[in-house]
């Protein structure tokens, strides 16, 4: 069964991954089909495509999800065993300087919220959805100091929700709460 994401960590399969001809693979095989059909779609030889199709599929990249028959010819279909793959620094365990104002701490716990997700998503296997919420919302300061009144006033919040509705028992659902602020991108 095809999953959400998928959290990659070994470095055989990053590399795989960084190779642009097997990204756009993944990309294309996210509906089952055959090697060739997918040749036709990307305009290569299939004998060419099935040798990284192959390495995929090795890999646990790609599974089988059905056969399609032509005449006496019988191919199996192929599909990515994820939506999305996200690369997962090597180290899960090393530790950057907690600094709550910098993009590096940021892009840590991103990237701890993504793993930990992508973890929990495998462990479901599809029988259910991970329990989140996701706040979304675009906010614009016309100085630092809102900027850092907002980041206090909003900390704050959290720490008297966390308080109130938290619970101490130890058999208890445990929930991370992530909330983060950036620059949005220019042009977006």
């Amino acid at each position: 069964m095809k999953s959400e994401l998928m959290v990659v960590s070994d470095r055989q399969t990053m590399a795989l991954l960084a190779d642009p001809l097997k990204a756009e693979i993944l990309r294309e095989m996210n509906q089952p089909q055959t090697t060739a059909e997918l040749a036709q779609l990307i305009n290569m030889p299939r004998q060419k495509l099935g040798y990284h199709v192959r390495q995929l599929e090795e890999a646990g990249l790609l599974l089988t999800v059905g056969e399609s028959r032509r005449g006496n010819c019988v191919a199996k279909q192929l599909q990515a065993v994820a939506r999305h793959f996200v690369i997962s620094k090597t180290d899960p365990d090393a530790q950057v300087a907690p600094d709550r104002f910098s993009s590096n701490w940021l892009v840590e716990q991103s990237a701890r919220t993504i793993r930990e997700i992508g973890v929990l998503s495998a462990d479901a296997a599809g029988e259910e959805q991970v329990q989140a919420v996701t706040l979304d919302a675009e906010i614009a300061f016309d100085n630092l100091q809102e900027q850092q009144a907002f980041a206090q006033e909003l900390s704050e919040i959290i720490g008297a929700l966390a308080a109130r509705y938290g619970s101490d028992s130890p058999v208890a659902r445990r929930f991370r709460v992530l909330a983060a602020s950036y620059p949005k991108p220019p042009g977006e």
